[in-house]
């Protein structure tokens, strides 16, 4: 049971970044992924929201000046992971947090608590029914987790993926899709929507063509956040998995 339980976790995080079936009132945006119809194309970020109007910049620059101009921001989320044929197989509710550089809170609520935190250099993901907390470093896990770019300093945007413009309406939803320049990752793509320069909804696609798809609501930005959202310190009783040291 507790080697399920794991697996089962390490799906829900693995997951985190592949893109949600959107809402009715959000505009999809086509694509050409390959994804069943009715699928959503996408998490996060992580992952994220901002405020500046598009120009003639390059799309990795509209991007870049978007979640730019977010300091910090919580939200709610919903989270749905669909399978190839886009079937919903997870859904999950939750918080997130994050403040710009380097930090980041993801706390699934329901229906399996799980807690996520970066902070600089290091990520905690912790699982209160196993008792256990993981430590990875940053470095390893942002290829894993696209929505760590909501929180992370974009100097590298361009360097590591490949930007598209899908559609440019501030209205009615500006879309961009990443694509990682190196192969080989767990993910295809992403794709972060926003509406009003805030961003609202993201989608990730595996390689093995499931599709995780994060929407946002309740969205506060740029507001003062308690530094003990980003800190995480396990009780004596708590199982530590430090995949940091050196061995």
């Amino acid at each position: 049971m507790r080697v399920l339980k794991m697996k089962l976790e390490k799906n829900l995080w693995n997951n985190f970044y592949s893109p949600i079936r959107p809402s009715d009132s959000f505009p999809r945006p086509s694509t050409s992924s390959g994804c069943a119809e009715g699928k959503a194309a996408l998490m996060s970020f992580i992952i994220l929201c901002f405020f500046t109007s598009f120009t003639h910049a390059a799309p990795a620059d509209d991007l870049d000046a978007l979640l730019g101009n977010v300091r910090s921001m919580k939200a709610d989320f919903t989270q749905s992971v669909l399978d190839n044929r886009g079937r919903t197989t997870q859904k999950s509710y939750g918080r997130m947090a994050i403040e710009r550089p380097g930090k980041f809170r993801w706390d699934v609520v329901k229906p399996i608590p799980q807690l996520i935190i970066a902070n600089d250099t290091k990520l905690w993901i912790y699982d209160p029914d196993l008792q256990q907390l993981t430590i990875r470093s940053i470095s390893k896990a942002q290829g894993e987790s696209p929505a760590l770019l909501l929180s992370h300093d974009n100097a590298n945007l361009k360097n590591n993926f490949v930007v598209e413009a899908i559609s440019q309406n501030a209205a009615k939803g500006q879309w961009f899709s990443l694509r990682p320049r190196q192969k080989g990752g767990m993910f295809e793509w992403i794709q972060m929507g926003f509406v009003n320069h805030q961003i609202q909804e993201m989608r990730l696609q595996d390689n093995l063509g499931h599709t995780t798809v994060v929407h946002f609501q309740n969205i506060q930005v740029n507001m003062n956040l308690p530094a003990s959202l980003f800190n995480f310190k396990p009780s004596a009783k708590i199982d530590v998995i430090d995949e940091t040291r050196k061995k």
